[in-house]
């Protein structure tokens, strides 16, 4: 009876691991379309090399094994367009990994080659505290006339949650694409979830939330998306879709919402400096009560300018690696005394990178380019930053913030 038992409770723990593996996989290669391979141009993008056919992006923000799971369907109409089977898909190292990779060829006859090389991991950016690698791999046999497709899974790091992106622009015109997030929910944790847009292509319904609380959205015949010299950078002019998550309730009074934001923010910065007494005093040498505010806030700033940040210089005399100097060049005096508090500039650079630094690199992967990252969440959208577009009555600027850094459950 006992053995019998085991072996049930032993095929139980089996099945749910297969289980748990076919739902972490996702997405899975589409059926292959006659009509697809019959293509030899697209209408609405003349000349074009590719097209995407088919973009899906599934996003599960649970905290425990958030991942996001991306696929990519690509028609192949010219020599110039093979290149697109160099596949780089970015991400930070830390707080995303990508796994679950897949790819195969489908050439012009229907016959499939599936890809079996390796897949590699090259170096982006590197800086303190930051790793922006990719993984790469070249899908296999590409020619005219077939399509490439390939899929993988974006493991984000456990226990944070983290805002995300739908970056629906593209190098490539898109045919069709797909975007659902499942946000963050919990009965001892509370975050609540904003989203707003910008350009979204024509025809395209505004991201909305079912009845599951899944915020999905659907968009066809995207442009592709033309860079220039001197842009700014590209992700912020493309159409897309911003998620970000925030641990207090959404205000509906604009208001409101910034005297709120405005007492958060100051709160944060007052328990970094630390030392309150002392700043003041450091403050009332630099202002009279008699100034106006905004004379007061230029007279700071000024006094501010003097101050060395020795973090961004290329050398450092033997007084500026002084233990706490905070690289102030005039530190005998007592109001820049209150500045430095005993911080190093180590501890304040990596304090104002956290919360300065917005590295943002997009929805899903690119042929040579960028790649996604996300947030947590609760309920709610809100409008975008003034560029077209739209969500509720609210406005948020809060976008800037919390890429990198994530919030912990």
């Amino acid at each position: 009876m006992f053995r019998s038992g085991k072996w049930a409770l032993v095929a139980a723990i089996g099945i749910w691991i297969l289980g748990a593996q076919e739902a972490k996989a996702g997405i899975g290669f589409q059926p292959v379309s006659s009509d697809e391979l019959k293509m030899t141009s697209e209408p609405l993008a003349p000349g074009a090399p590719a097209i995407i056919l088919y973009r899906q992006v599934d996003r599960d923000d649970n905290s425990r094994t958030s991942h996001e799971d991306n696929y990519f369907r690509i028609k192949i109409f010219t020599e110039e367009g093979r290149k697109h089977a160099d596949i780089e898909i970015p991400f930070f190292k830390g707080n995303e990994n990508v796994a679950n990779v897949r790819g195969r060829t489908i050439r012009p006859d229907g016959s499939i080659v599936n890809f079996e090389g390796k897949v590699f991991e090259k170096e982006l950016v590197k800086g303190r505290g930051v790793k922006y690698l990719a993984k790469t791999f070249t899908l296999p046999d590409v020619q005219v006339g077939g399509i490439i497709e390939y899929f993988y899974t974006v493991d984000l790091k456990e226990q944070y949650i983290f805002d995300s992106h739908w970056i629906l622009s593209d190098e490539l015109f898109t045919k069709k694409a797909q975007f659902s997030l499942k946000p963050y929910s919990s009965s001892y944790s509370t975050f609540y979830l904003r989203w707003s847009w910008s350009t979204l292509p024509a025809g395209a319904a505004p991201p909305a939330q079912g009845p599951d609380r899944i915020v999905r959205m659907e968009a066809s015949n995207i442009p592709a998306f033309q860079t220039e010299d001197y842009m700014p950078p590209p992700n912020e002019l493309k159409s897309r879709v911003d998620f970000i998550y925030e641990s207090n309730l959404m205000e509906k009074d604009q208001a409101s919402f910034w005297k709120h934001f405005g007492k958060e923010r100051n709160g944060q910065l007052e328990s970094f400096v630390g030392k309150r007494k002392a700043m003041e005093q450091a403050v009332a040498q630099i202002v009279s009560p008699s100034d106006s505010q905004e004379v007061k806030l230029r007279k700071i700033y000024d006094r501010v300018q003097q101050i060395r940040n020795t973090s961004y210089e290329l050398e450092k005399t033997e007084q500026d690696h002084t233990p706490g100097s905070f690289g102030v060049a005039d530190r005998a005096d007592g109001e820049t005394e209150a500045f430095r508090h005993g911080r190093s500039g180590r501890e304040v650079d990596r304090h104002l990178r956290r919360i300065g630094s917005h590295v943002s690199p997009g929805g899903g992967a690119k042929r040579g380019r960028s790649g996604a990252q996300e947030g947590p969440g609760g309920v709610g959208d809100v409008t975008n930053r003034g560029r077209g577009g739209g969500g509720t009555d609210q406005q948020t600027g809060l976008e800037q913030f919390g890429n990198t850094a994530g919030s912990r459950i």
